[in-house]
């Protein structure tokens, strides 16, 4: 009977053992579980922050290129005044770009690859500049060829708004040499200003023209329709569009019996410039028409000069100081008979 008791002992001793050793064995295998699914979250945290950076996209490149592929440009930087309110025939506002020989026999250009933008579109927007092709025959009349001597960038004075920008021109020869066939790009410094705020030098001045001598010159005239005294510089307008010197000014003289002075005041003269001084004289036959120039009995060339043309249609005027009253008067004239 002891050693039933003693066996039946042993065997619930050696249940309990195992059963101890089951748990045991069990509490350590979590401790891995749990480490192993910490790493599964870092690596899928890593690809979410990967996926989460996107990719910046290619900048557009506006660095400054005057010449490229015998294509050039004269200078790097442009100056263009906005329209002046009620022009209807502005000057043209342009970007002239020159070929070289290497250009020779190219007569266009491949329009999938031309391209023209502005890095700042609030003050060249997309359609504000133009492209013109200009040929040989463009510059040189009908003996000319149709190779492509240069092309323009024309901007449209109405649509461009003050500020500076960058501006550049991407073309692709279409024929002529295969070593000019890549694309070719131009970039330059567009800056835009309000008409009238370009800033230069001018003096104040005022021109007085004795008239005497005008009666006997429109007795010739059969029917006179009007008179016109004008001061105008001498230089192409598109240089000086928008400029805050005055580039022309004129005035009625009334047709009359009798005639005595007529006066320009407060005009704006650009210093260094030459003006042109004239009378016309407009009848309502062509033949009629008149062009007077203008004289002056001053000495002092440090003021001012009036030099009439050799044909009499009108004088050179120069002035040297600010604040002056330039006394002139009628001279020699000019007409179509």
């Amino acid at each position: 009977m002891r050693k039933l008791l003693l066996l039946i002992s042993l065997s619930a001793f050696m249940t309990v053992g195992l059963v101890a050793c089951s748990n045991d064995n069990e509490n350590e295998k979590d401790p891995d579980i749990t480490i192993g699914d910490d790493e599964n979250k870092e690596d899928d945290n890593k690809e979410d922050d990967d996926k989460g950076e996107p990719e910046e996209p290619d900048k557009e490149d506006f660095t400054l290129q005057t010449k490229d592929n015998g294509l050039s440009v004269e200078k790097g930087s442009y100056l263009f005044s906005t329209l002046k309110e009620g022009d209807m025939y502005p000057p043209e506002a342009s970007i002239i770009l020159n070929t070289d020989d290497s250009w020779n026999h190219c007569s266009s250009l491949n329009e999938r690859y031309t391209r023209i933008v502005a890095e700042d579109q609030n003050v060249i927007p997309d359609g504000a500049a133009e492209l013109e092709i200009v040929t040989n025959m463009d510059l040189v009349g009908s003996s000319g060829s149709n190779e492509i001597e240069q092309i323009k960038l024309n901007l449209d004075r109405s649509l461009i708004k003050p500020g500076k920008t960058m501006l550049k021109l991407e073309v692709q020869p279409n024929n002529g040499s295969s070593s000019i066939a890549k694309l070719t790009t131009i970039c330059v410094e567009v800056a835009v200003k309000e008409f009238g705020t370009i800033e230069v030098d001018t003096y104040n001045i005022n021109l007085n023209v004795d008239l005497s001598g005008l009666e006997e010159i429109l007795k010739e005239v059969e029917n006179p329709q009007s008179i016109t005294l004008s001061l105008t510089d001498t230089v192409e307008e598109a240089s000086v569009y928008g400029y805050s010197a005055d580039y022309t000014k004129s005035i009625e003289i009334p047709l009359g019996n009798t005639y005595s002075t007529a006066s320009i005041n407060n005009f704006k003269f650009a210093v260094g410039h030459v003006y042109r001084g004239q009378i016309f004289v407009e009848a309502k036959e062509v033949s009629g028409r008149r062009w007077i120039s203008l004289v002056t009995d001053n000495k002092d060339e440090d003021l001012y000069t009036v030099v009439p043309n050799e044909n009499g249609d009108s004088s050179n005027i120069s002035v040297f100081q600010d604040n002056i009253t330039l006394e002139t008067s009628i001279g020699e004239y000019y007409s179509l008979n």
